[in-house]
């Protein structure tokens, strides 16, 4: 979302612009003015910013372009509101840099009293960092939310942000989905397939109770969770590129079961190269995750998206700065 105009100028604009397009309702006592890209709206008494977006936008969560294009959090009634009627630079591209939005990797998560290994994270920390992102106003969203943004469909929160969790630890139904459900956050879970059942892996079941909750995406993470980077020792090219392709298309129709898309594939180790990245294109994923730290543009390379794994030793400081979600460039 770019920097808003001031709405008070906004304003100006639009109803001083009478003979250029825009024009007045009464009947509903609401819509003050409007042309091709801009409402503005007389709040009435119970009006929200919700229950304009859901009149105005025809989706309530879109709440927040209302609340940036007016740089305000609430609204009173009476208040004349700017409403725009299309996206306002979807590519968030700006003259001092442009928005990132950082992807938080997370693996297992450990119970309270049970030790924390190196790229896990207590179940407190899990608890804190979510909390955390409501405290200071991040907005959670999913991989279809980014994918609309990287086609230039549409904008996105400032301070937007994706969780993912890898491998398929049954800690991801046991400690984790509670935390997310309670703060009502999306989340991606990238599963090798042949991890499914396994004592210390997700079920069926647990995977079908998560997506069916519409907050957790269950995504590939291949098969055997093999390098799929390295060539095994005498194993010629078609060899590997045939093991390759299997180990994403057999993940990818493993989990056809759940009967929702599959768009994201996450690499093993986030190893990725030229071959492995045109398997996943060919098998019709919109995007690949790594785990190179960092934020997303909607520029990015769409099969190469950078992660940052949260580990055992962050303490909240530190995951205070794996947020970045505006990278400024350096002035000339």
């Amino acid at each position: 979302m770019p920097k808003p105009t001031p709405a008070v100028l906004l304003l100006a604009a639009l109803l001083l612009s009478g003979c250029g397009g825009a024009r007045f309702l009464v009947p509903d006592g609401k819509v003050v003015a409007q042309d091709r890209d801009f409402l503005v709206v007389a709040a009435g008494p119970s009006d929200s910013l919700r229950s304009l977006a859901a009149t105005y936008l025809d989706d309530p969560s879109l709440d927040w372009v209302i609340a940036e294009v007016n740089q305000i959090k609430r609204i009173k009634p009476g208040q004349q509101v700017v409403i725009p009627r299309r996206p306002i630079n979807q590519s968030a591209v700006f003259e001092d840099g442009y928005q990132t939005v950082p992807i938080l990797a997370y693996h297992g998560i450990t119970a309270d009293g049970e030790a924390c290994r190196k790229v896990s994270v207590t179940k407190k920390a899990f608890a804190r960092q979510m909390a955390y992102l409501k405290d200071e106003g991040f907005t959670v969203i999913g991989f279809d939310d980014l994918i609309g943004f990287m086609k230039g469909r549409r904008s996105l929160p400032k301070k937007s942000v994706i969780i993912t969790i890898d491998d398929g630890f049954r800690s991801s139904y046991d400690i984790a989905f509670p935390i997310l459900r309670k703060h009502g956050y999306k989340a991606t879970v990238f599963v090798y397939t042949d991890f499914i059942g396994a004592p210390s892996g997700l079920s069926w079941p647990q995977m079908k109770e998560m997506v069916s909750s519409g907050l957790i995406d269950i995504q590939p993470h291949s098969k055997t969770h093999a390098d799929l980077t390295k060539r095994k020792d005498g194993e010629s090219k078609s060899a590997y590129l045939k093991r390759v392709r299997e180990e994403v298309r057999l993940s990818k129709k493993t989990l056809s079961r759940l009967d929702i898309p599959m768009h994201t594939f996450s690499y093993p180790y986030g190893a990725e190269n030229e071959a492995v990245v045109e398997v996943v294109k060919s098998e019709g994923f919109d995007l690949g995750v790594t785990v190179t730290r960092g934020g997303n543009p909607s520029f990015a390379n769409p099969y190469v998206l950078r992660r940052t794994q949260i580990y055992c030793k962050n303490n909240l400081t530190t995951f205070a700065k794996r947020l970045e979600t505006y990278k400024r460039l350096a002035a000339k």
